[in-house]
């Protein structure tokens, strides 16, 4: 879990994680369209960072409406 660790994950360029609501946080991409939402009780940076890196790589494959 996150708990006091306070630093930043390591994210693609333009990635961010939205953390304005308390329970659940966003992944999102540059162009604001959510990749993953985690629970802010049980996520881990390691997760964030993965899911984030996965997305990137395949980001070009599909197209969103």
């Amino acid at each position: 879990m996150m708990g006091t660790e306070e630093r930043k994950p390591c994210l693609p360029p333009g990635y961010r994680l939205d953390r304005s609501e308390p329970d659940v946080w966003s992944l999102r991409r540059s162009e604001g369209w959510i990749v993953a939402h985690f629970s802010a009780r049980g996520v881990t940076w390691k997760a964030v960072e993965a899911t984030a890196w996965e997305d990137y790589e395949c980001a070009g494959e599909e197209q969103y409406p």
